[in-house]
């Protein structure tokens, strides 16, 4: 089936022109600062001049626009660069299309915009010329013209219909700004899809989505899920994680492989929902009896929100068999795609071969910490409730694991609800707080195997050694698995074959019936 995934409750919209910076660029800008410090300070980087502009981080609830100013100018000193009024301008300008995805015959607006005053960057007149793909040129370009005096939120774009110079499928309109000899200064990226038809087949499908007798059933809810998706795609830039920040920002994570992924490959998307509705029009359950890859939604208890998950079915399934359950938590600016798409297919890779099933929860968004106030910690609790009512789960062999921001939301969670867990796994996000102590300080001592890269700028394999040991003095069976090599991303794909190794090793019946 085709992957596809967005959480209808905390999706990100980008307006056609961001008139201001948020806590989230900021927070983005940090996170990109702080994964190029480890590797500057041991090439043996000048921390003199960068130290002041890092601790602008720190004011990035309160004024996101300092931090993200200092931040910026951070990473360009640590990336080898120079900062000048030019290199000023390029992080101080957004670049913006209004939707993610259009008909035929439908025209695409783009955008530049300040996010703050503009530098005296005296090289006019600057514009941006337009790309689709690297290939063909968008005319007219973006004439920025003499930017001195440019006030945050002045923007400045161009329309055109792109199906006149692409076809159909998924595209990346590339902007590059320039001065006025020409000299290219820096590239933004968005991306879009052309969809044929488009306005039409939503229509019909929404019509038929309308009248199904049976609203609740899976299929269902997850036919109106990729509707609703669709038709918000259709209004605004719709994206999550990466794809959200500034379009300064998304460059830099862009060179890093992250971000490159879509929320859905959005014309198979259509055409599975039209698919699905009209199965379940004609008096079958598409849904009931699948297996492999199977994108699902469900409507959440804690707002009435569509929410999305992921889930695999080993191919072999059988229903008069008890399974194991892993249930999945992403980390930062990720979603519950990233444990199927990423990490060298490991996850459902080994789920086929050892027969477990895996669940993956969105958490409400990128940045959800799957905390209980926003009800990402009760997505979890709803996912695995989810597998139980409607797949053969052994009770004894449920396991929660998350990456980074997933893996805090595993040590939390874990522990809290321990007692439907056989054991835990959190990669690459541990580290000893006083939560963490006062968790671990009562209650089942509930198996733990703990993944760390020594190369991982983000989270410190020191806090993760610290976690080891603390949970290993309190009486936990602990297995630490630490990669020489591995940094934030790749000690997954590493570490994943070891928790698979711990899981089977660690059935244990919960002792509160879920």
């Amino acid at each position: 089936m085709t992957p596809f995934r967005i959480c209808l409750a905390f999706l990100l919209a980008i307006p056609a022109s961001q008139a201001q910076l948020t806590r989230s660029d900021a927070s983005y800008a940090g996170l990109s600062a702080r994964s190029r410090q480890l590797p500057y300070q041991q090439a043996g980087g000048d921390m003199k001049a960068i130290a002041p502009l890092m601790a602008a981080a720190a004011n990035a609830a309160t004024d996101p626009v300092a931090a993200y100013r200092g931040l910026t100018h951070a990473i360009v000193l640590m990336s080898g660069g120079t900062w000048t009024p030019d290199a000023e301008l390029a992080s101080g300008l957004d670049f913006s299309i209004h939707s993610k995805i259009i008909g035929t015959g439908e025209y695409l607006e783009s955008h530049a915009t300040f996010l703050f005053d503009a530098p005296a960057a005296a090289n006019s007149p600057y514009r941006m010329d337009l790309q689709i793909d690297d290939q063909t040129a968008v005319e007219p370009a973006i004439a920025l013209g003499d930017v001195r005096g440019r006030r945050m939120g002045e923007t400045i774009g161009v329309t055109f219909d792109p199906s006149k110079l692409a076809g159909a499928g998924s595209h990346t309109l590339v902007a590059a700004l320039k001065d006025g000899h020409g000299t290219n200064i820096h590239r933004y990226y968005r991306t879009f899809s052309i969809v044929p038809d488009l306005t039409n087949r939503l229509a019909a499908l929404e019509k038929t989505v309308e009248l199904l007798p049976d609203q609740r059933s899976e299929a269902a809810i997850s036919a109106r899920w990729i509707f609703e998706t669709l038709n918000l795609a259709h209004q605004t830039y719709l994206s999550t994680g990466f794809q959200g920040m500034s379009a300064y920002l998304f460059t830099g994570y862009r060179t890093a492989g992250l971000g490159a992924t879509e929320i859905m490959d959005y014309n198979a998307a259509l055409e599975r929902a039209t698919k699905l509705a009209k199965e379940l029009q004609a008096g079958s359950d598409p849904i009931k009896g699948a297996t492999g890859d199977i994108p699902l939604a469900y409507r959440s208890g804690f707002d009435g929100k569509l929410v999305s998950y992921r889930i695999y079915v080993p191919t072999k399934y059988d229903k008069a068999k008890k399974y194991p359950l892993i249930v999945l938590l992403h980390g930062a600016g990720g979603d519950e795609s990233n444990f199927f798409d990423g990490y060298s297919g490991m996850f459902p890779k080994l789920a086929e071969e050892r027969g477990y099933i895996l669940a993956a929860v969105s958490g409400r968004g990128p940045f959800s910490g799957y905390v209980k106030a926003n009800g990402a910690e009760q997505d979890v609790l709803d996912v695995l409730d989810l597998m139980q009512k409607h797949y053969s789960i052994d009770p004894a062999r449920v396991y929660l694991c998350g990456h980074s921001m997933g893996a805090a939301g595993t040590w939390r969670i874990g522990l809290e609800y321990r007692d439907r867990f056989a054991a835990l796994a959190p990669i690459a996000g541990s580290s000893v707080t006083p939560a963490l102590e006062t968790a671990l300080a009562s209650g089942r001592k509930i198996p733990i195997a703990i993944v760390a890269g020594a190369k991982d700028s983000l989270v410190p394999v020191a806090g993760c050694r610290a976690a080891s040991e603390k949970a290993k003095s309190l009486g936990y069976p602990v297995q630490y698995l630490e990669y020489a090599d591995g940094d934030h991303l790749t000690v997954v794909a590493m570490g994943v074959r070891g928790v698979f190794d711990w899981f089977d090793q660690h059935p244990s019946r919960p002792l509160l019936a879920p």
